[in-house]
């Protein structure tokens, strides 16, 4: 693994932990910037250094949703609320519960075509086009009515469709945040808790993709250690900046403004790739 200098480790950090919440798609943007940046990075090495970017999105997540996670710990084990509590034993554990239903979809399909998707890493035309069907579900998102159900109204199927939604974004270009975002959105679901939703659905499966990637650390040089190491920080950081930014975003109702913006990257993309 080589071509990993500090300063594009740090670019490449920084674009992880925006795009991983922000509703354009973390793989799509990362093989495209991988690509323009000129870093050869393949097979293992390249799985390593996403993987370690991808976890330090997963440390964004456990900062901002830390009162909704321990309310949910103790949802599980009948522990009483205390008063930085944001959720009620009962409603913490119904939360919990969805969380690991909506995660089974990922799971299955992640493990199954697992090979296909990692070919899908190397090419950034196919991230170009899934841009453009991202821009296309967030779209829609704007039709949808303001006034969703709460989270004592939402049922198991609802988990089930959007964690079909997120196993749908293992394709490079298809938004995580955005599939399983619009599809609660689609459903009726509490605008606020969509979002919320769909954060905290990503932390079983970004840190069960870590704990199965753990092997292709080995495949990080020497050299590359340290940059890497930065890039995870910096995701981290920028992620927790992006997740807060993005909640106010959609309790404005704007949240398909991010169309627009998917449609001209993948656009962009396209024309760029196709003529160089």
């Amino acid at each position: 693994m080589h071509d990993l200098s500090l300063i594009k480790a740090v670019l490449l950090g920084a674009l992880q932990g925006a795009t991983e919440f922000l509703p354009v798609s973390s793989s799509g943007h990362l093989v495209i910037a991988q690509y323009l940046l000129g870093i050869e990075l393949e097979g293992a090495g390249l799985l390593a250094f996403d993987v370690c970017l991808h976890f330090g999105t997963l440390v964004a997540v456990l900062i901002v949703f830390r009162r909704d996670i321990i309310d949910i710990c103790r949802g599980f084990i009948n522990r009483p609320a205390r008063g930085g509590a944001s959720l009620e034993p009962k409603l913490a554990r119904r939360l919990g519960l969805f969380i690991i239903l909506g995660t089974i979809p990922a799971v299955i399909i992640g493990l199954g075509f697992e090979e296909f998707f990692e070919r899908l890493v190397s090419s950034p035309i196919a991230a170009a086009v899934m841009l453009l069907v991202t821009g296309t579900i967030l779209f829609g998102t704007r039709f949808v009515r303001r006034d969703g159900a709460g989270l004592s109204r939402m049922r198991w199927w609802h988990s089930l469709a959007i964690g079909l939604g997120q196993s749908l974004a293992i394709i490079p270009g298809i938004s995580r945040s955005g599939t399983t975002i619009s599809t609660g959105l689609y459903l009726g679901i509490d605008r606020t808790l969509a979002a919320r939703f769909s954060f905290l659905l990503a932390v079983p499966v970004i840190a069960g993709a870590t704990v199965l990637k753990l092997d292709d650390l080995a495949a990080l040089s020497q050299a590359s250690i340290i940059a890497t190491i930065v890039g995870t920080v910096v995701a981290a950081i920028v992620g927790v900046v992006c997740i807060k930014w993005l909640l106010a975003i959609i309790r404005r109702g704007h949240f398909s403004w991010f169309a627009y913006y998917c449609w001209a990257a993948g656009l962009s993309s396209i024309a760029y790739l196709s003529f160089s």
